[in-house]
């Protein structure tokens, strides 16, 4: 599989190298908009294309500045181009990126365009994907009744669709704005469906990320409720699944751990996971290398980032 990295190199790159022949002072995608005969709607829409995929790539890495100069750029030509289901989906990204950026002022803002432009058309799937982010975007706004609602239709939508994924990515935000607004036991009900549609569907998403997620989730909500058995089932199986791909998020699960079982008084197995979670951060520290490149940091994604 090609690297985020390559990927970028290429689009930024070689994409333009017939416009390089012919015009040599255009050295990137971006310059290509002071080429007025590019103002056409097909190359617009290619434009708004190659700007979406760079912008997808760059959500991958984690670096969200350029993820959203990227789909700032996509959303201009697919808007000159008069595109209402590309634009919508643009907005749709562009709300998860400034979701993702904590500007959740303009998140919301996105999101509902977003929901506007692609609620009358036939494109089902980007209007429950729009309907989530807008959901997500007043929960942030702290609009917890309407961002239910919003999150229900979201939800009925995607299962007249038949998208289980779907259903079961909006069952997990349900379940953060049902425990916010302290209903634990419908929380908890969101959170065990979300877990079990995810994990038929596992396949479609890289990585554990998400049931990792959901588990601690779950834990953590057990844990105040006083479900102390549950709480360690599920911090139990999040530390299996991670252990051995992220040390640095096994480390943290350890130590929710230690915490649960000082809270029972159970000081040596307390002690046992505290020790655990120094040595594996220990082990997670880089070692400082003048010959080594730097590794990006790995991303640990939100329900933000499935839409």
């Amino acid at each position: 599989m090609l690297s985020p990295r390559f990927a970028i190199a290429y689009l930024t790159q070689s994409r333009p190298v017939i416009l390089m022949q012919t015009f040599p002072v255009v050295q990137t995608i971006e310059q290509r908009y002071h080429l007025s005969w590019l103002r056409s709607v097909p190359a617009l829409l290619e434009t708004g294309k190659t700007q979406s995929a760079l912008g997808q790539l760059y959500c991958q890495l984690g670096e969200w500045d350029r993820a959203a100069g990227a789909y700032l750029r996509s959303l201009n030509a697919f808007s000159h181009a008069e595109d209402a289901v590309s634009l919508g989906h643009t907005l749709t990204h562009l709300s998860v990126v400034f979701a993702q950026r904590q500007q959740y002022r303009w998140a919301y803002d996105y999101a509902a365009q977003a929901v506007q432009h692609l609620h009358n058309t036939a494109d089902d799937a980007g209007y429950a994907a729009a309907l989530h982010t807008l959901g997500m975007g007043l929960y942030y706004r702290r609009r917890y009744r309407l961002a239910l609602r919003t999150l229900e239709k979201a939800l009925a939508l995607r299962h007249e669709l038949g998208d289980e994924l779907g259903e079961a990515i909006t069952l997990g935000c349900m379940g953060r704005v049902y425990a916010v607004r302290g209903e634990h036991w419908c929380a908890l009900s969101c959170y065990e469906a979300a877990l079990d549609g995810y994990r038929q569907h596992q396949h479609q998403l890289e990585g554990n990320s998400y049931e990792i997620m959901i588990r601690r989730r779950i834990a953590r909500l057990a844990s105040g409720a006083g479900h102390t058995d549950l709480a360690i089932a599920h911090f139990e199986a999040a530390l299996m699944l991670c252990q051995k791909c992220d040390r640095a998020l096994a480390a943290e699960i350890l130590t929710d751990l230690a915490s649960l079982h000082e809270g029972l008084r159970q000081n040596e197995i307390a002690l046992r996971y505290h020790q655990q979670a120094r040595q594996l951060q220990q082990s997670a520290k880089p070692k400082a290398s003048e010959n080594d490149a730097p590794t990006p940091i790995s991303l640990q994604p939100t329900e933000e980032g499935y839409y």
